[in-house]
């Protein structure tokens, strides 16, 4: 499990792509966000890390490693899948994932395939990769990290943002022994990503807008191919993770959290009510999957 030794708050950064179909956006800034910043800024100092880049048969990975870190001692690793178009360090650049983990944590920022000099995981229309070559993808990485890293194979976690959060919850589908949880936020869950479906329980949370207009909670039809809608992949997880049919609900903040009931690992909905297509600041997205990962 993620055990953190403190909660490191910090704002997530927004970055401008120029050329993208889809870039990350801020909500407006107030004192709580303002705070979340400059204790970001702390946070950040006192974990400090060097971002390597490794080369995996032709695709690269970039992995931020604590400047404290002594080969083999590593025991935790997240996966961040960015959305499409994305490069590991625009990805990076958005997430800063490392600012809010344990200082053990390795955290590494996945090199999408290229199609038409374009980033985009498998399982999309607009990517010239299957989800199984993409698996294949992950599975070299994990190795390669085992082999310089010394990481624990068993407390793997996957995230990522729109193509990207498809590209986590197809980890928690199709190859449920690589992961130990996975999060979507903002998920693409395009069918390929989410049908047929490995046996296997893997802890799962679903974080989703209900403004998305890019990737409809309700689900729809994007490139011309169908995605599915934030409750038909709750369904498919709380139904492969042995959940109940009833759900508990809650609201915190701007958020509804949707629990499934009687799961033998934990299935979970945090629907963000008003909110678009982005790596979330308001609720932080990076300190929702870290939470959600820690308390596993």
């Amino acid at each position: 499990m993620l055990k953190t030794s403190r909660r490191l708050i910090a704002g997530v950064l927004a970055l401008a792509l120029s050329g993208a179909a889809f870039a990350p956006h801020a909500t407006a800034q107030n004192a709580s966000s303002e705070l979340s910043s400059a204790l970001g800024a702390v946070a950040e100092a006192a974990n400090t890390r060097t971002t390597f880049t490794h080369n995996i048969a032709g695709r690269t990975y970039k992995v931020a490693v604590p400047d404290s870190f002594t080969p083999g001692t590593a025991t935790q690793v997240v996966l961040m899948f960015g959305g499409w178009q994305h490069s590991a360090a625009q990805t990076q650049g958005y997430a800063k994932l490392e600012n809010y983990l344990a200082s053990n944590t390795l955290v590494v920022y996945a090199e999408a395939s290229l199609t038409d000099n374009l980033y985009a995981w498998g399982g999309a229309p607009y990517s010239n990769i299957s989800v199984n070559g993409d698996v294949t993808y992950v599975r070299n990485v994990i190795n390669d990290l085992v082999s310089r890293y010394g990481v624990n194979q068993h407390e793997i976690y996957a995230t990522g943002l729109s193509n990207g959060g498809g590209m986590a919850l197809a980890l928690g589908c199709h190859a449920p022994d690589l992961v130990a949880g996975v999060a979507g936020v903002a998920g693409a869950y395009y069918n390929p990503t989410v049908t047929n479906c490995a046996a296997g329980n893997v802890p799962t949370l679903i974080m989703h807008g209900t403004n998305d207009d890019t990737v409809a909670y309700n689900g729809g039809t994007r490139h011309g191919a169908p995605y599915q809608s934030v409750s038909q992949v709750f369904n498919t997880m709380a139904n492969k993770n042995g959940c109940s049919t009833t759900s508990s609900q809650r609201e915190v903040g701007n958020t509804t959290v949707f629990n499934r009931n009687n799961c033998s690992a934990p299935t979970q909905v945090v629907r963000v009510n008003g909110g678009g297509h982005t790596w979330f600041t308001d609720p932080s997205a990076s300190q929702q999957v870290a939470t959600f990962f820690n308390n596993l």
